[in-house]
C-alpha cells in the first residue's frame, strides 16, 4: 500500500491525469553514476509510497536497465493506478564481433542502441520495452530525441524528423486508434523543434527537457502558450538542468560543472551564482525553488524529476511543501 497519490493535473485533452511530480527513471540507467539494483528498487518504491503515480523511462536509459529495474517494481503495483510513458526511436541489439561498443554506457546493460524511426523500428522498440518492463501496456509513447541537440546537427535532425513523420508517427496513431496506447507525444530538448512537431503532428503531449527551468526559460514565451491553446499537455523534464541546480543538495563538487549534459557556459554559471546568492539572502532552498518554478507554470501537466535514491525522491516531493518566499520569486524573475 502506498500513500495517497499526489495532486494531479490533466494531460491536455487525453483524459489522463498525472501526478504533479513524475518519477524520471533515467538515473536508474547509470546516467549520473552507478546505481545498484537495490537502490533503484528502493527509489521506485519510495516514489510510490510518496504518492507519485506517473513514471517515465526510455530504452536509451542504461540501454534497457532503467526499464528493467522500473518494471521490477511497477509490475507488482495495480496497473490502473499509475501512468507510464516510454520512448521510441531506438531499439537494442547485442553487440557482435567488430561492432563499435563505445556507445554502451558504463553501468548499463550490454546492448547497442540502433537509431530507427521507421514503423518497424517503433514496433520493435515497444515490444522490447514491454518485455523489459514486464507489463502489458504503456500509456504514453514519446518519439524521442528528434532535434539537433540530440542528433548532433540540424541536417541529422532533418533526416530523423522525416523518418519519424513517415514511420513512427503513423504507426503510433494506429496503435492509439486500436486502444493499445492512450497518448502520443514527442520528447525533445529544443523549443524550435517542439514547435515544429506541434504544427506537423498535433501530438497529445510534448516533453521538453531543460528549457522550462530557473536557469533556462526558453519554453515560456512561445511553447507553453502554444501547447495550452491547442490542448497539448506539457511534460517538463530537466528542472535541474542536468544536475547543475541540484549539486548543492547532493554535495557534488564537479571541477567542470555540466549544464544540460554539456560543460556549463560562463553566462550560465554567472546566473547560477546570482540565484544561489538570492536563495541565501531570502532563506530559500534552491533545489526546492527549481521544482516549484516549473510547477508554477499552469501549462505544465507534470514535472518529471530523476532520482538515484529513495532519499532524493523524498527531497523532491518535500519541495511541494517547502515555503518559497515571495521575495525570491520577485527577484528571480529578473535573475
Amino acid at each position: 500500500m502506498g500513500a495517497t497519490p499526489l495532486a494531479t493535473r490533466p494531460l491536455g485533452r487525453t483524459g489522463l491525469r498525472l501526478t504533479e511530480i513524475g518519477f524520471g527513471a533515467g538515473p536508474l540507467g547509470g546516467f549520473y553514476g552507478p546505481v545498484t539494483a537495490e537502490d533503484a528498487v528502493e527509489a521506485v518504491n519510495a516514489a510510490w509510497d510518496a504518492g507519485i503515480r506517473y513514471f517515465d523511462v526510455a530504452p536509451l536509459y542504461g540501454h534497457g536497465r532503467a526499464e528493467l529495474l522500473l518494471g521490477h517494481v511497477l509490475r507488482e503495483k495495480p496497473r490502473d493506478e499509475f501512468v507510464l510513458s516510454t520512448k521510441v526511436g531506438r531499439y537494442l541489439v547485442p553487440p557482435r564481433d567488430g561492432d563499435d561498443t563505445r556507445a554502451i554506457r558504463a553501468g548499463g546493460l550490454p546492448f547497442v542502441p540502433i537509431l530507427d524511426y521507421s514503423r518497424g523500428g517503433v514496433e520493435r522498440s515497444l515490444e522490447q520495452s514491454l518485455q523489459r518492463l514486464g507489463l502489458s501496456r504503456i500509456d504514453i509513447v514519446l518519439i524521442h530525441d528528434v532535434d539537433a541537440h540530440a542528433q548532433g546537427s540540424a541536417q541529422a535532425a532533418e533526416g530523423a524528423f522525416r523518418a519519424a513523420a513517415e514511420g513512427a508517427l503513423p504507426a503510433l496513431v494506429e496503435m492509439k486508434r486500436a486502444g493499445h496506447i492512450r497518448a502520443i507525444g514527442i520528447g525533445v530538448n529544443q523549443v524550435e523543434w517542439a514547435l515544429r512537431w506541434l504544427d506537423a503532428a498535433d501530438p497529445d503531449c510534448v516533453m521538453i527537457a531543460g528549457r522550462c527551468t530557473l536557469l533556462n526559460r526558453d519554453a515560456l514565451p512561445r511553447l507553453l502558450p502554444a501547447c495550452a491553446s491547442r490542448g497539448v499537455g506539457v511534460l517538463a523534464a530537466g528542472a535541474f538542468n542536468g544536475g547543475l541546480l541540484a549539486q548543492r543538495r547532493r554535495g557534488v563538487q564537479e571541477p567542470a560543472p555540466r549544464y544540460n549534459y554539456r560543460p556549463a557556459p560562463a553566462e550560465i554559471l554567472r546566473r547560477l551564482a546570482a540565484l544561489e546568492d538570492l536563495a541565501a539572502r531570502t532563506g530559500t532552498e534552491l533545489t526546492a525553488a527549481a521544482i516549484r518554478f516549473v510547477l508554477r507554470q499552469e501549462a505544465v501537466s507534470s514535472l518529471v524529476v530523476g532520482a538515484m535514491s529513495a532519499a532524493e525522491v523524498l527531497q523532491n516531493v518535500a519541495a511541494l511543501h517547502t515555503a518559497i518566499p515571495d521575495g525570491f520569486w520577485n527577484e528571480a524573475e529578473h535573475t
